[in-house]
């Protein structure tokens, strides 16, 4: 319903355009970019790419190579126009560019284009011109969004990542990429903007929603996968945000995207974990690198992060594009430049390779020449930056095969298989938190069913500005109602909205319903006196939650609580539906509800995967994968933390006084989520258990569904170091599998540890080591001393 039809005109122009290249340019096997009737070494596919890009970085000018440091920002975001005019010839990219960033994507509903088969043809007529109308024909790339699935009109919707990371499920996250990747490369794009490797560790952060989850090892196995999924499509993952992105200070947001609160070590050994697998262990072709500083240094000018730890570490050689105002907020923000010259000159002798903003591309291109000639980035610096930049291109086949057939399109893009993938995760991702018996929901026996709440009927959370821009969103009151059909009633009142008048403010003064919203509710009570049973469906929208959205409490926003009090008070039993992109302290309805859901914003099919899930055809198995603290004042609040850092007032005989004046332990656990099964562990193995730190190390375990439903069982190793140089972490996740169990079932785990990987850390003087000495092995199905099942030990001897 979204492929627009093109005027006339314009349809002509494209058939006349097709992706076949000039005759004179078009040989045997390979393209003469330069127009020269020979083919030239960077012309030539049998050639290493090393050899080629040196060849090619040889025949540029500088204006062409400083060119492939911009980035063209698409149609109606900066670009003014969809197809390539007279005026491009006149514009910097006459002598190329580095990519073009969501051009036609349909974001925020700017339709342009955003038909599957006419977007491919518009990216190859694109593609066409930089071949034929700039002097050495150098291909550009063309980079989009993609953590939510891509960002293109009806593409594939799927959970957020903090959904995504709730399913614990590596093999469903490869397939996303993979699905992902699939579909940007069918309508033309190159590079993906995904996935996102920050590590949560204030849930007050508005990127919350965006993350895997606050361990470090979860997020960096989930995003490894995700970024094999994609790059198995022959496209870039452009992972983000390199680093130390995500403890900003207070857990604000918006402008105040600065100042970590995170220690060295910890820096090194939590937020940056992911990075170091990922770059490691899935080679990812991109990186962005982010707005904020770390002790003072912003990373986009620090050539400690973006080459001694990303190149002569990690080995990463790709290219470093800019969070879109990194390099502006050197002078802007962070004032560590006098002008916006000397911050461009900061980043580019950093590391950075490509400026991208909300900006046109002559507004870096043309200073960052100024800034050339007057000596203050070099040429050899300048030429190590475009060569990682071609290096990418030509590793993506850019030079050899740049087009795509826009007649495949469409039987790419939502395919029923792809479909089927959105509802598996849409399934997977959903956590069980309280059952007292009452779920799952019997048709037989529910009778008139009310289902109410803010998220009861709103597409719109579903709806990512990092995602597809339009999807066929299925609702938990549809799901409902699909699922029900003729065997029960079901009546829908809003009740309240996502938040309040006064909003903000309501969360550190909370005032009563006005009018209006007092009538909104009293609707609501009044359709819950003719309702058997309440299905409450509460959360956030994108004014509560996303990019620049943090918040100075947890509590659900606005009056939902007051909704849910209203709905416990009529006596019937009460499922809350938690449809959230952060944890939430949710005391009251964990004291007084029946039962809780968390759906996140689960995609395209959260409203079946929500009914499913009430109705017990989907057995819950997704684990939490943040801990969701009592109150904000417990914050920070998260796994892995140091020895103690949790540990209770004492009650009397402290010399140094006590008390019992503190709220303890969170509501839930990271890892937490219940069944409507049940499962035992049992037989744990390792082997051996005295070794050296060069010897791989065995865990198995049983787990046995005793229950009598299928059910999927997620086992979670954690790891805690006994004795150390430097105070340890209390527990490590170092393994998990998420286990699918017919009732009566077992099944044996296995984990492989490898200590020089798994059980490293940095001593006192900040050298990566593995120390001799005993180390915990813990079999368990949620965090805290309450979730082990199963223990053990092992020894690393000298």
């Amino acid at each position: 319903m979204h492929n627009l039809k093109l005027p006339f005109a314009i349809a002509s122009l494209l058939f006349l355009f097709s992706t076949a290249l000039a005759e004179e340019i078009v040989r045997d096997g390979w393209i003469d970019r330069n127009k020269n009737g020979e083919m030239d070494p960077y012309e030539n596919p049998e050639l290493s790419v090393d050899e080629r890009v040196a060849d090619l970085i040889g025949r540029m000018n500088m204006d062409e190579k400083t060119a492939q440091m911009g980035t063209i920002y698409g149609h109606k975001r900066v670009l003014k126009t969809t197809h390539p005019t007279e005026d491009w010839k006149k514009r910097v990219w006459k002598d190329g560019i580095g990519n073009i960033d969501e051009h036609a994507n349909g974001v925020r509903e700017v339709m342009d284009m955003t038909g599957h088969s006419e977007h491919a043809d518009l990216l190859n007529l694109i593609q066409r011109w930089f071949i034929e109308e700039t002097r050495l024909g150098i291909p550009v790339d063309f980079t989009n969004e993609g953590i939510r699935g891509l960002c293109h009109t009806l593409a594939s919707n799927f959970p957020s990542q903090l959904g995504i990371g709730a399913t614990w499920d590596r093999d469903l996250v490869r397939q996303i990429g993979e699905i992902t990747g699939s579909e940007a490369k069918a309508l033309g794009y190159t590079n993906i903007y995904s996935p996102i490797l920050d590590v949560v560790r204030d849930p007050r952060w508005g990127r919350t929603i965006e993350c895997y989850g606050e361990s470090p090892y979860l997020v960096g196995e989930l995003g490894k996968q995700q970024t094999l999924g994609l790059q198995s499509q022959g496209v870039a993952s452009t992972v983000k945000h390199f680093a130390a992105y995500s403890t900003p200070h207070g857990g604000r947001d918006g402008r105040a995207r600065t100042d970590p609160q995170i220690p060295f070590r910890d820096m090194h050994e939590i937020l940056l974990h992911p990075f170091e697998k990922v770059f490691t262990e899935a080679n990812p072709k991109g990186a962005m690198s982010s707005y904020n500083t770390y002790d003072g240094v912003p990373v986009t000018g620090s050539r400690y992060f973006l080459n001694e730890l990303l190149r002569d570490t990690y080995g990463f050689r790709g290219y470093v594009v800019s969070d879109s105002g990194a390099v502006s907020r050197l002078h802007a923000q962070h004032e560590v430049a006098s002008d916006f010259e000397e911050a461009i000159a900061q980043a580019v002798n950093a590391g950075l390779n490509v400026r991208t903003n909300f900006k046109k591309a002559e507004d870096f291109v043309i200073p960052l020449r100024k800034v050339v000639a007057d000596g203050r980035i070099s040429e050899e610096t300048i030429n190590s930056r475009v060569a990682d930049v071609l290096r990418v291109k030509f590793e993506l086949g850019l030079f050899d095969e740049p087009f795509v057939d826009p007649d495949a399109a469409p039987g790419k893009i939502h395919t029923d298989a792809n479909e089927a993938a959105t509802l598996r995760a849409a399934r997977e991702a959903m956590v069980l938190l309280k059952n007292d018996g009452v779920l799952p929901l019997s048709l037989d026996e529910c009778g008139t069913l009310l289902v109410t709440g803010p998220a009861a009927d709103d597409a719109s959370p579903m709806i990512s500005r990092y995602g597809p821009g339009t999807s066929d969103v299925i609702t938990p009151l549809q799901g409902i109602k699909r699922l029900v059909g003729d065997q029960a009633k079901v009546i829908h009142s809003e009740g309240v909205a996502y938040y309040d008048e006064t909003f903000p403010g309501s969360g550190i003064l909370p005032q009563p319903p006005n009018k209006e919203e007092q009538a909104k509710l009293d609707e609501a009570i009044a359709a819950a006196e003719q309702a058997d049973v309440i299905v409450c469906v509460m959360g956030d929208n994108d004014d509560t939650v996303g990019e620049s959205r943090s918040r100075t409490d947890l509590n659900l926003p606005g009056h939902q609580h007051l909704l849910i009090q209203e709905m416990v008070k009529t006596g019937k039993p009460v499922v809350v539906v938690l449809m959230i992109g952060r944890a939430a302290s949710v005391n009251w309805i964990q004291e007084h509800a029946n039962g809780i859901l968390v759906s996140w914003h689960g995609g395209e099919k959260v409203g079946q995967a929500v009914a499913e899930t009430v109705f017990g055809e989907n057995n819950p198995g997704g684990k939490l994968p943040i801990t969701f603290p009592k109150t904000v004042g417990q914050i920070p609040l998260a796994v892995p933390h140091r020895n103690g850092a949790w540990s209770k007032q004492e009650a009397r005989h402290d010399p140094n006084g006590w008390g019992t004046t503190r709220v303890l332990g969170p509501l839930y656990y990271f890892g937490y989520g219940l069944s409507y099964t049940t499962f035992e562990y049992s037989d744990l193995e390792i082997s051996p258990t005295k070794t050296d730190a060069n010897t791989e190390i065995t865990v198995t375990c049983k787990v046995t569904n005793t229950g009598d439903r299928d059910g999927d069982a997620v086992v979670q190793l954690y790891v805690k170091d006994v004795v150390a140089s430097v105070a340890p972490y209390e527990q490590v996740l170092r393994g998990f599998e998420r286990v699918g169990l017919s009732a009566g079932e077992s099944k044996t785990v296995r984990f492989t540890l490898t200590p020089k990987r798994d059980l490293k850390m940095l001593n006192r003087d900040n050298d990566w080591v593995v120390e001799p000495g005993r180390f915990e092995i813990m079999v368990s199905d949620c965090s805290g001393d309450d979730g082990v099942r199963l223990k053990g030990e092992i020894e690393i001897t000298p």
